[in-house]
């Protein structure tokens, strides 16, 4: 249900707390970098080249005190995830003081299509600044440590400017504080000086200094500093210095959405935290409006769909929804964006609370008809619809690619057609779908879990135990079977995540044996699970990384149905 996570190669560690920074030695941007110097690396992995750096010294800025010193610099990096392999490309600009340390920066990211952009001032102790991931732009402030350097994900300059001007000098190790944006902390990066290594430069025998750091990598540098090469030996990645010349491209800036109706920021009070979304109405509307509330699936998701670098379209429906006239409540699910709440071992029970919270809200809303409040659920949150409509005083449900058997089995599901699309033998299959299917049993058991018995790469679902657990005991047939409100099933016929023949139809067919005399199914044969038009054959997950609209027959279907049962 949910799209893969977009993993990060460097930088993208939590490090433990360590001693106190060491003070720097004297040297300066100024005394090691000459304006018009060009720096590029290349990242291969097993070998094979997956992508490359570049960080360029533009000199000093003109009549400023003290100095300060503009730098450029991008990478692209091929990464291979849950949904396939896809590019991460990045681009901006940073402005360090004389010391190396931060005052501003602009960064520019594009992932799967969908761009993204990180604006940052540091002063007075303080970073501020925003990130803007497609449609979404959210606001950014963090303290900042004295003397803290800077980190990005995989921008290698960085680091050399670590290794040029703070390398250990008066003892094996160097502890420095690095301010990670991304992750909203400052870790203490440490440099052990692990002795000398050799290398030919330009025919010539130099010999470096290397180190291990704090990141799990080892760092050689030349004798002035300047950064060779980045070993990560955990994910076989050699990060190299290159004199080769390598493309330095632009990424444009993430534009704006001009929306033609009115946004209102709103908090929803979860006791002792909130959940920030917002509710959009049509330009100038007045009185008591039908309303709508957006759960979305599995995985964390903001308001308008963007799940790690991936956009779900969930935007497009509800803007296409507020300008057909309706009050359209949409919130960042819980730890991301805005919103607040713990987020470790929530089970589908809190994710429903969350959920209850939201529909309450909305029905007391002076703004809102609460007789007409309709929920749309994705995925998971067509788990959670029902159940709110067994609760509240809906005037309809409509639920998108909604699970009709127990989340055990899909699951299985999904692991065999996953294995199947990378083109796994059978019988490796076989081997790792009981692999699987063990960690299920256990991870859904009601007893203590031994980790020993899970092997290594599934440990790290342990934590989502609570979730398993809870999607367990529910039962999606009897629960839409209570349901007495109009239902629209919407389903993809492509759909590789939940099934158009196993899912969709049980759960119409339990409805109308329970007598819901206003229960639709409306199958869209050519749509995957995002309501988008498939383009790879066989249709894969990977098709999440690319560029596409939501389908506008999907789109006319769900506002022509949910306004034939919400009119006054």
């Amino acid at each position: 249900m949910a799209a893969g996570a977009i993993l990060t190669m460097l930088g993208a560690v939590v490090l433990a707390q360590q001693p106190p920074p060491a003070p720097v030695r004297a040297s300066t941007i100024g005394d090691l970098y000459a304006p018009g110097a060009k720096a590029a690396w290349v990242y291969e992995q097993g070998g094979v080249a997956i992508g490359h750096a570049w960080w360029d010294y533009l000199g000093p800025l003109q009549d400023v005190v003290p100095p300060a010193h503009r730098f450029t610099g991008g990478w692209r990096v091929e990464q291979q995830g849950a949904l396939g392999k896809f590019e991460v490309r990045c681009t901006g600009e940073m402005v360090l003081d004389d010391r190396g340390l931060p005052l501003r920066g602009s960064v520019l990211s594009e992932s799967a299509g969908v761009r993204g952009a990180f604006d940052f001032v540091v002063a007075d102790g303080k970073l501020a600044g925003t990130r803007t991931q497609g449609p979404t732009t959210t606001p950014l402030q963090q303290a900042v440590e004295p003397g803290s350097r800077l980190l990005f994900n995989n921008w290698i300059g960085l680091i050399e400017v670590v290794t040029k001007l703070a390398p250990p000098s008066d003892g094996p190790e160097r502890v420095l504080p690095l301010l990670h944006p991304e992750s909203g902390s400052t870790l203490r990066y440490t440099l052990r000086d692990l002795g000398d290594f050799d290398v030919k430069r330009d025919g010539v025998e130099v010999r470096g200094r290397k180190y291990r750091d704090s990141l799990g990598e080892v760092v050689r540098a030349l004798p002035d500093g300047t950064l060779f090469e980045v070993e990560i030996a955990a994910q076989g990645i050699r990060i190299r210095r290159s004199d080769a010349t390598v493309e330095r491209f632009e990424i444009e800036r993430p534009a704006p959405i001009e929306r033609d109706f009115e946004s209102e920021e709103v908090a929803i009070d979860r006791g002792g935290w909130t959940i920030a979304g917002s509710l959009t109405k049509p330009r100038g509307a007045s009185g008591k409006l039908p309303a709508l509330f957006f759960v979305s699936g599995s995985g964390s998701q903001d308001r308008e769909g963007m799940a790690s670098g991936i956009d779900a379209g969930t935007h497009e429906l509800l803007d296409h929804l507020t300008r057909a006239g309706f009050a359209v409540l949409r919130v960042d699910d819980r730890g991301v964006g805005k919103s607040g709440g713990p987020t470790a071992d929530v089970s589908f029970d809190d994710l429903v609370a969350d959920a209850r919270a939201c529909v309450d809200w909305l029905l007391a809303r002076p703004d809102v008809d609460p007789k007409r409040v309709v929920v749309i659920g994705h995925s998971e949150g067509g788990e959670t619809a029902p159940i709110l409509a067994c609760e509240r005083p809906l005037a309809a449900i409509v639920l998108m690619a909604p699970p009709g058997r127990g989340m055990v089995e899909i699951l299985r599901e999904q692991k065999r057609a996953g294995l199947a699309a990378a083109g796994v033998p059978e019988a490796l299959i076989a081997s790792e779908l009981e692999v699987h299917a063990k960690f299920l049993e256990i991870v859904t058991s009601d007893g203590a879990i031994d980790p020993s018995q899970v092997r290594a790469d599934y440990r790290p679902w342990l934590k989502e135990r609570a979730w398993f657990r809870s999607h367990a005991k529910h039962d999606p047939i009897a629960q839409i079977a209570k349901v007495k409100c109009p239902v629209l099933i919407a389903q993809g016929g492509k759909d590789v995540q939940v099934s158009a023949e196993r899912d969709a139809p049980p759960l119409l067919e339990a409805l109308e044996k329970a007598g819901n005399s206003d229960a639709e199914l409306a199958l869209f044969p050519d749509l995957d699970h995002l309501f988008k038009k498939v383009l790879s054959d066989p249709p894969t997950t990977a098709d999440y990384l690319k560029i596409r609209p939501v389908d506008p027959a999907f789109l006319d279907k769900v506002t022509t149905w949910i306004r034939a049962r919400t009119n006054p």
